[in-house]
């Protein structure tokens, strides 16, 4: 498969043969735990990300056996939105949106929350709730979503941490409920791969030994563009009482015209 996997023009077949592709002669690492509840990939629909997110929801299937999915994407907009009601049309059909549980994470959430109107055009979707949907049609059928985009970076009604506790705790007696947030780690420099993956190291060692106050600060002072998202899922996952990540795959993705380091990681 060659070109974004959430290209129209792809037959229902060719996405399925392909997505199928991504997962088959890749074993989950032995020292997954059952009852993983987190997660944090690219969410970008470049191969290498498609990849990433595929070998992520392969591993929550054979792992927690997921209901819904909470999808939580940085974007520029200056509140939090959650789509609350309908689907997401994809080439493989719709998928429906958790209304259920939009409309409780809607009335607990502690900040300003804005309800993405149901006629909103789909095509500004962020890449996470593009290609998620898509993926889970193959791989978790049946599954629902709850998307939700966040701001790139903290402000005074942002808090990225106080969020992630407040969606874990919520999401503590949602029997199946799982959270997947996009993050791209540091941006590729020509002739600097050991400085690179030595920023990579940094930003996954708060990740996979959970500290999301740690992961914030030092995030915060990297050249990281949308960190918010991988210190909210790092602060739910602790909330749910996950204090050790899992590394999946490490690698190198393409948004844009740049490339970043990437990597799928599980709590």
């Amino acid at each position: 498969m060659s070109g974004p996997a959430t290209d129209p023009t792809r037959i229902r077949d060719e996405v399925t043969s392909a997505t199928e592709a991504l997962v088959s002669n890749w074993a989950i690492p032995e020292n997954v735990p059952q009852g993983v509840c987190t997660a944090i990939v690219p969410g970008t629909e470049c191969l290498d990300g498609a990849r990433l997110l595929a070998r992520t929801l392969h591993t929550l299937v054979l792992r927690s056996r997921p209901r819904t999915l909470v999808l939580v994407a940085g974007t520029s907009c200056n509140t939090t939105r959650i789509r609350a009601i309908g689907s997401i049309l994809t080439t493989l059909g719709e998928v429906a949106i958790d209304e259920r549980l939009a409309a409780r994470i809607a009335s607990l959430w502690p900040g300003d929350l804005e309800v993405v109107p149901e006629n909103e055009s789909e095509d500004q979707l962020p890449s996470l709730h593009r290609i998620t949907p898509l993926m889970a049609q193959v791989l978790i059928p049946g599954c629902r979503i709850v998307p939700l985009e966040v701001p790139n970076r903290p402000d005074r009604d942002f808090d990225p941490i106080r969020l992630g506790q407040e969606l874990g705790s919520a999401l503590k007696s949602e029997i199946g409920s799982c959270l997947i947030a996009a993050g791209i780690l540091s941006p590729r420099k020509d002739g600097h791969q050991s400085s690179d993956l030595q920023q990579d190291a940094a930003i996954l060692k708060h990740v996979l030994d959970p500290e999301a106050v740690d992961l914030a600060g030092l995030a915060s002072v990297s050249d990281l563009t949308d960190w918010c998202p991988l210190v909210l899922a790092t602060a739910h996952a602790i909330e749910r009482g996950r204090h050790r990540g899992h590394l999946l795959e490490h690698g190198v993705v393409d948004c844009g015209q740049q490339r970043y380091g990437a990597a799928a990681v599980v709590l």
